[in-house]
């Protein structure tokens, strides 16, 4: 009997994990995602040093969950939001605003999707 309530404890702990994880990158991807549309708003009423300001703070956000990210998360799927936001910073200093707007959409949804990967949904367990 008492193996059955190890069990039981043991898999309540792990699904506790579980879902303070997906709460936890929900909460991350969602706060990044809102500083990048806020520099895109500034880019396209031509403030691109707050915008540059802006996305250089949300980049080294990134970087500092690097040890969570590469922990709990898709090594593939981290490193090409870490290229798409060099190439965000890249358009952002050469101030291509279609590359930029493009680049900056693509990079938001990266995020959205890393998020989505880690929600409990019916789509994620089948």
């Amino acid at each position: 009997m008492k193996r059955l309530w190890m069990a039981v404890l043991l898999l309540a702990a792990l699904l506790s994990l579980c879902l303070v994880n997906a709460w936890y990158s929900l909460t991350l991807t969602q706060q990044l995602s809102e500083q990048l549309n806020q520099a895109q708003a500034l880019v396209e009423q031509d403030q691109w040093e707050q915008a540059r300001s802006i996305t250089q703070e949300v980049y080294h956000s990134w970087n500092g969950h690097h040890f969570y990210l590469h922990v709990f998360l898709r090594h593939s799927d981290t490193d090409q939001i870490l290229r798409t936001f060099r190439q965000v910073i890249q358009y952002l200093d050469l101030e291509e605003l279609d590359q930029y707007v493009a680049a900056n959409a693509d990079l938001v949804a990266q995020l959205e999707l890393l998020s989505e990967m880690e929600q409990p949904s019916l789509v994620n367990i089948l």
